[in-house]
């Protein structure tokens, strides 16, 4: 009963605030439109297009092999390898993506995807070099530091829940020519027009969800601005956790010393945002994978992050 008062409560105000507050609410719209616009759709769209291509067409399968020595060395999945690389060059969200279509195809069980999940989650390199490193806090030195950090800590990440989440870590042997044989099988039975169409609608409908909930955190931002710290590091910190680009921009502005900018922006694109935990909730909402070690994944990420671009940046 309490529970149902208060969402009413929240539509309710969040309702009203809508007229109350047009101009800034509009304004909020834009800021997200241009967000997604400029800094995700370019880098984020063609990557979802080519990850279904090439889970479809089955390149999966030769990639995986090539890499199984690595992945033998630490104990991981062959399978998983697909979904690292992926994750790497594309960014986040990418990892949820090819999760739960290795998933469907019953290549990954629910514990490796549930595991896969808290440690393939990269912010995208060109976002972390580019837009934060140069665009936002002017600093190329710090932004590759950043994200260095970012997967440094990512392998911690993968030992801690390789630990609490047990799954099969057995020796696979290699068999580059029987992989190579799987694809040429795999790609005859598919039409590459079909495959192209599907991956575009995909990768759109995914892109679109993505928009939707950074304008909507964007909106909620805006019409609960009361209740947002005035404090301008707390309010840059909250508004970082909401929304991670507004966050770092923020971030930026301040009048702190870049250490400490840098340490928060590294734990900020750690912890991802509740934006894009809402994103991964939502790819993955017609399955039955859980979310919580994903996001138990994402506070470790971003407190030993912080702590490691500390140190980092003191001896550097």
């Amino acid at each position: 009963m309490k529970k149902l008062i208060f969402i009413n409560s929240f539509v309710l105000i969040f309702f009203i605030s809508l007229f109350i507050n047009k101009e800034a609410i509009m304004s909020s719209v834009k800021d997200g439109v241009l967000i997604w616009y400029n800094s995700l759709l370019p880098s984020l769209f063609p990557f979802l297009i080519i990850t279904h291509i090439m889970i479809k067409l089955g390149f999966i399968y030769p990639i995986k092999e090539i890499l199984k020595p690595i992945f033998n060395f630490f104990k991981i999945n062959s399978n998983i390898s697909f979904v690292l690389i992926m994750s790497i060059l594309g960014g986040t969200v990418t990892n949820a993506k090819c999760i739960k279509e290795l998933y469907q195809k019953n290549i990954l069980t629910k514990k490796e995807s549930e595991k896969a999940l808290t440690f393939t989650f990269f912010s995208n390199p060109l976002f972390i070099l580019g837009t934060v490193g140069i665009l936002f806090l002017k600093n190329k030195k710090v932004g590759i530091i950043i994200f260095i950090t970012h997967v440094l800590t990512e392998i911690l990440i993968y030992i801690i829940f390789n630990k609490l989440i047990k799954t099969p870590n057995k020796k696979e042997d290699i068999n580059i020519k029987e992989s190579i044989k799987d694809f040429l099988n795999n790609e005859k039975k598919l039409s590459f027009s079909e495959v192209l169409i599907e991956s575009i609608k995909e990768a759109f409908n995914t892109c679109i969800l993505i928009l939707g909930t950074i304008i909507f955190i964007y909106i909620i931002t805006s019409s609960f601005s009361f209740l947002l710290p005035t404090n301008p590091y707390l309010n840059a910190t909250v508004k970082g956790i909401l929304e991670i680009t507004q966050g770092l921009e923020n971030v930026a502005s301040l009048n702190i010393d870049m250490l400490y900018k840098g340490t928060l922006s590294t734990m900020l694109i750690s912890f991802g945002g509740i934006c894009i935990y809402i994103q991964i909730i939502s790819i993955l909402e017609d399955t039955d994978l859980s979310t919580l070690p994903f996001f138990l994944a994402r506070i470790l990420h971003a407190s030993i992050s912080g702590i490691l671009f500390y140190i980092i940046y003191l001896t550097t």
